[in-house]
């Protein structure tokens, strides 16, 4: 909605950049005083954190361009063009995970034990980190006027949906044309649609939807026009707030580093929360006919539950 918070001429400083930069300083300040605590060098912690974010980075751009490989085959500059968008955060835990598994190879500590003394700032910068998302006008919902019952269908159905909705109402599928549908129901004109042989009305199904104008022609607008979407970067961020919550209660406790109880609740918890965002998403990666985050969700919570239960089973013998 406002990307930048000041430019000159092409030098711009956006929100999005200085969230992360805000999210991994805060990762950084705390551990390094946990590290001194438990008396491991902090500025090697810092410097782990540093890598695995750059990891993490990277991790982030192959796994979209490979899910994107059908348009960045055709223009492979762009795939280095990591200013125009295209970073997705199952890719991030990825690549940040396997930095981390190299790094704790050459260094030797305990690959459980870094995970339990970073990930939940982790999930704290990735919760700030949707403000930014929000700013840019992107990783956005579907429009509030999409029935729940498309929105919570296991198979994808909002393209199909979004088509119908298109054709029927005889609309152009550009941000001019898309925002006479908001007008329409502003209006207090009542549309109905037909799609899989059931009548749907088109009108706010929630009243929290975010408008987004034209002025800095974001991504939602260019989708949707003015028409209030879903604002999947908030509800992401508030369960990833409460979730970080949780794991930095239990993080105080030093008798939780370094065992996995940490590591496996915050797989599960982040499988949990983007397996739940990502049926609102407009913008989700496809494998299939499944969505991506739902199949990398799944495997999150699965890891998690087995360290989970392996640090059960040892606690209990």
């Amino acid at each position: 909605m406002f990307p930048y918070i000041f430019k000159i001429g092409n030098f711009e400083i956006r929100y999005y950049s200085l969230m992360y930069l805000i999210g991994i300083l805060l990762a950084i300040y705390f551990t390094k005083k946990k590290a001194k605590k438990l008396k491991y060098n902090p500025d090697e912690i810092e410097n782990i954190i540093l890598f695995t974010f750059m990891g993490g980075i990277l991790g982030a751009r192959i796994y979209y361009v490979l899910l994107k490989w059908e348009f960045y085959k055709n223009t492979p500059f762009e795939i280095f063009a990591v200013w125009h968008g295209g970073l997705a955060i199952h890719g991030g835990i990825i690549g940040g995970f396997f930095t981390l598994l190299l790094i704790t190879r050459l260094k030797k500590i305990k690959l459980i034990f870094l995970g339990d003394l970073i990930l939940p700032f982790l999930l704290l910068a990735q919760g700030i980190g949707r403000f930014g998302n929000f700013a840019n006008g992107e990783a956005h919902g579907v429009p509030t006027i999409t029935p729940l019952s498309i929105i919570f269908s296991l198979k994808n159905k909002f393209p199909e949906f979004w088509a119908t909705v298109l054709t029927s109402l005889k609309i152009e599928n550009n941000p001019i044309s898309i925002s006479t549908i908001k007008d329409l129901i502003d209006s207090g004109k009542k549309i109905t649609v037909v799609f899989e042989n059931k009548a749907y009305e088109l009108k706010y199904y929630v009243p929290w939807g975010i408008s987004f104008p034209k002025k800095y022609f974001p991504p939602a607008y260019q989708d949707f026009g003015t028409l209030p979407v879903h604002p999947t970067f908030f509800y992401e961020m508030i369960l990833n707030f409460i979730g970080a919550a949780i794991l930095i209660t239990l993080w105080k406790n030093d008798k939780n580093l370094g065992v996995g109880k940490i590591t496996g609740l915050y797989l599960i918890f982040y499988g949990i929360i983007r397996g739940f965002v990502t049926t609102f998403r407009a913008d989700d990666l496809m494998i299939g006919i499944f969505r991506a985050p739902h199949l990398a969700s799944m495997a999150m919570i699965i890891i998690g539950t087995i360290i989970l239960y392996k640090r059960g089973k040892s606690e209990n013998r």
